[in-house]
């Protein structure tokens, strides 16, 4: 069973920074295979981005088909716990280990806080104990941070509306800012648009004072859960992706009218049955706008492969087949820009400017 202590230290590897209070024991913190990995930069580099199992039996099959792909390294997009915070918390990071464990051994493995990082076992939100359990498994201390890799960097954005926060925005900015000539790719659990069934209130789908910057600073791509569908538009020339298919419950398309040309989602089919029962068929579309009907749902992961400033995204389900394909360049990227580094924040507030 892991072992939830804390030690103090800083480690610098490759060109890199590590906050002195660090939980470096923490059994999945990712920085140790990170820092011992080998890469090519002719070979470019490959990562998958999946989240939402709560768990699921189906994260089995999620993990054993990423394991098959042999990623580098993985990003979440949370929920990967039912109720993370308080004892109750502590019993399901066991859980989580139990069945996952072995992945995050082998990959490492970045992630975040969702709401369900941070419910107790009455479903009330407790943040800071949630994000203690989350820290205690981890490693990550602050679930707002930062890293590093050959050409690209990785911004983790926490739960709470970071619109809302004018210190993180500030330090979200001047990340974006720095990255300047690289791959920047975001990662969170709340999704900024989405076809599914989750209120305006929590996904508003309008340009945000986040999203802005996103396109001012040339973000390659935003990936995100919350919402159990997968979704993939473009919007103010960013991709937006929702990887949310690691096992959970698929949610409805409530939101489909909301979609526009080129999006391509899939989801519970919208509505209800005559008896007020959510359908059990599902959907997918395609980018043409073609539609494939399915009697179960499926679950699966995002692939990202990155080499110089192309990049190709996939979605494929927990049997291996590829759903969805797509590929781009982004030209703001330095294909000459390839300095592997690693660095994490723990505190916004007390970062310089960028000038």
């Amino acid at each position: 069973m892991y072992n939830s202590g804390y030690v103090y230290i800083c480690i610098f590897t490759w060109i890199a920074f590590y906050p002195s209070n660090a939980q470096i024991e923490a059994p999945y913190n990712p920085i140790p295979l990170m820092d011992s990995m080998d890469f090519d930069e002719k070979k470019g580099y490959h990562f998958l981005v999946f989240g939402d199992s709560k768990h699921s039996a189906h994260l089995q099959d999620v993990l054993g088909q990423s394991d098959k792909l042999k990623p580098d390294f993985c990003l979440t997009t949370a929920d990967l716990v039912d109720k993370g915070a308080g004892p109750r918390g502590v019993l399901e990071y066991q859980m989580l280990e139990d069945t996952a464990g072995w992945f995050f051994r082998k990959y490492p493995t970045w992630t975040t806080l969702g709401n369900h990082e941070i419910y107790d076992s009455n479903k009330h939100a407790n943040y800071q104990s949630g994000a203690q359990n989350f820290a205690d498994f981890f490693g990550l201390s602050d679930p707002t941070y930062s890293f590093d890799f050959a050409n690209a960097r990785f911004i983790a954005m926490d739960w709470p509306e970071i619109d809302k926060d004018p210190a993180k925005l500030v330090w979200l900015e001047n990340e974006l800012k720095s990255a300047e000539g690289k791959h920047i790719f975001i990662f969170r659990h709340r999704p900024f648009y989405t076809v599914g069934t989750k209120s305006h209130f929590e996904v508003d789908g309008k340009p945000s004072l986040s999203t802005k910057l996103f396109k001012k600073y040339n973000v390659s791509a935003v990936f995100s859960g919350h919402d159990h569908i997968y979704y993939r538009t473009f919007r103010d020339q960013v991709y937006y992706v929702i990887s949310a298919g690691a096992g959970a419950f698929i949610y409805p398309l409530d939101r489909e009218s909301e979609a526009i040309s080129g999006d391509v989602y899939y989801g519970r089919m919208p509505g209800r049955s005559a008896d007020g029962k959510l359908f059990s068929s599902f959907k997918y579309r395609h980018a043409s706008g073609h539609e494939t009907f399915l009697d179960q749902a499926l679950y699966y992961l995002v692939s990202v492969k990155v080499k110089g400033n192309r990049i190709k995204i996939r979605m494929i389900d927990s049997d291996g087949k590829v759903w969805d394909s797509f590929s781009f360049k982004n030209r703001s990227v330095d294909e000459a820009n390839w300095k592997p580094t690693f660095r994490y924040y723990q505190d916004p507030e007390k970062l310089e400017a960028v000038n």
